[in-house]
């Protein structure tokens, strides 16, 4: 999956670590584009300058190599161009992918959050860890992860793929949704599958969890089995379909990122879930 990065570790904790030009990496973000050096992000000695460094901001490092953020846009040249951050699926370096897609996350709430909610004021960033605080009523503001469930629902030997009335994406997909205030796992699993096709569920067991960086999201996944009927009543303003597929029916998954693709894979293999 993304976060899967081979013998590389992450190190997420925030500190204060001066930029090694020919070794890190800069993550530049425009809106959802990031500037990309053919099938990589740049190292640092590719788009700045010695000068230009101490405006870049620590992010955090893979192994010993370690990733830097700029708040302003750079200029395209015809080496250094923004693509889209959907584009970061095709990396072939997982370590890369995992680090760019986790930088967006982090450039999406540095950019979403320039002023206190409660006052007005400009936020600053703290010196001791990754957050911000209002230097006028001393509110402190960290990084916002939005919790959300993956839900394949079982009956027999059919699995419910849906597939979402609008996005990039239009492969088969799983039921999914974020987490409520007030909720439980469990119960946010039961709310989405009610709301998006009309079904209830039981016997709801954990499979496995995933940062996504591309929704800001920790996704957690689980399996369910069918309680009732199987007819469906589709919510389209979500979802444009969702039918019950044969498990030797499934599609094999081309994707080896995402927890949707794992979970249906291990259900088209036979895999204990």
């Amino acid at each position: 999956m993304l976060h899967n990065i081979d013998a590389k570790e992450y190190h997420c904790e925030y500190i204060c670590r001066k930029p090694r030009l020919s070794r890190d990496y800069l993550l530049s973000f425009r809106e959802d584009s990031i500037l990309m050096r053919g099938q990589r992000p740049p190292v640092l000695a590719e788009a700045v300058t010695a000068a230009q460094t101490a405006s870049l901001q620590y992010l955090f490092s893979i192994s010993d190599t370690s990733f830097y953020r700029s708040s302003t846009p750079f200029s395209e040249t015809k080496t250094l161009q923004y693509r889209s951050v959907q584009y970061l699926r095709r990396l072939t370096e997982p370590w890369l992918a995992f680090a760019s897609v986790t930088g967006y996350h982090l450039d999406t709430w540095y950019r979403r959050n320039q002023y206190c909610g409660g006052c007005a004021s400009t936020l600053c960033h703290k010196d001791d860890k990754r957050a911000l605080v209002c230097p006028k009523c001393g509110q402190i503001i960290y990084p916002h992860i939005a919790p959300a469930v993956i839900v394949g629902i079982v009956h027999g030997e059919k699995l419910l793929l849906t597939k979402y009335s609008a996005g990039f994406n239009q492969s088969y997909a799983l039921i999914a949704g974020f987490v409520e205030i007030g909720e439980t796992l469990e119960s946010a699993a039961q709310r989405e599958v009610y709301e998006e096709v009309g079904l209830r569920i039981k016997n709801i067991r954990y499979y496995d969890n995933q940062p996504w960086g591309f929704s800001q999201s920790l996704l957690v996944g689980f399996f369910a089995e069918l309680d009732g009927v199987p007819r469906i009543t589709l919510e389209t303003r979500e979802l444009s379909e969702a039918v019950w597929v044969d498990r030797s029916d499934i599609p094999q998954s081309v994707s080896t990122l995402s927890l949707t693709s794992k979970m249906m894979e291990a259900f088209r293999l036979g895999q204990p879930v």
